[in-house]
């Protein structure tokens, strides 16, 4: 008898926290996708740093500045979260170098993304915005190095 209720018990606790959301699942999912973005940024910088053409070493030198400085501001957004940055998958590597720029562009897009994804939290004063500042401004620059090789 005091088996059935102990487990009665149990499973209106787990019953009810399913409803209301309050595990740590639901929670790690309604913020920004802080840690794929780490991710996404680190593997735009590999593409970024796999082109060696001297004529754009300033422009890629800017590019990758940028992206570690968007890091620095998601990675400080991620803990306010609650989020350990550790356990951000990590990056894709150079899968394919014939088009290195055009695929930092793709990866900075889906930082892009993966940051502006759910809502941010209020405590975390600006860092998302000043993290898109840093993606845009990297995008930016590549753009500039993709079009000018599209005038030659």
């Amino acid at each position: 008898m005091r088996v059935r209720k102990m487990l009665t018990a149990v499973g209106f606790g787990l019953l009810a926290m399913v409803l209301m959301g309050t595990g740590p699942a639901a929670r790690a999912q309604e913020g920004p996708a802080y840690l794929r973005a780490l991710s996404d940024l680190r593997t735009a910088r590999d593409y970024i740093q796999f082109d060696h053409r001297p004529e754009f070493g300033g422009e890629r030198h800017h590019a990758v500045e940028e992206i570690n400085k968007a890091i620095s501001e998601i990675k400080h957004a991620a803990w306010d979260d609650g989020k350990n940055t550790q356990f951000a998958p990590p990056s894709q590597g150079v899968a394919d170098g014939f088009a290195p720029m055009h695929e930092a562009i793709r990866w900075l897009d889906a930082a892009r993304n993966h940051v502006m994804s759910g809502p941010d939290q209020p405590a975390n004063q600006g860092l998302r915005e000043r993290a898109m500042i840093h993606i845009d401004e990297a995008h930016h620059a590549i753009e500039m190095i993709v079009r000018t090789v599209q005038q030659q």
